[in-house]
């Protein structure tokens, strides 16, 4: 039985600051390692596009609280 505070199936997002020289090892080959962290976590992941005078990529998570914290993990893991 599920409480009224039960938060764990609401959708939300998260923002990440990834250096420009990580992403590729994040997506990894042909998009393989990005999509095993979509699959393995239930997260959608978006990477931005670099910006001009920035070397970090901004990473959007959307997903369940558990979903997040798991892509989150992987992301940083890797």
């Amino acid at each position: 039985m599920r409480g009224a505070m039960d938060t764990s199936c609401q959708t939300t997002s998260q923002e990440l600051l990834i250096p420009n020289d990580l992403i590729g090892s994040i997506i990894g080959r042909q998009g393989t390692k990005i999509n095993e962290i979509r699959q393995v976590s239930g997260a959608q992941i978006k990477i931005g596009s670099q910006m001009d005078s920035s070397s970090d990529r901004h990473v959007t998570i959307s997903g369940t609280p558990v979903a997040i914290n798991l892509a989150q993990y992987l992301i940083t893991s890797w």
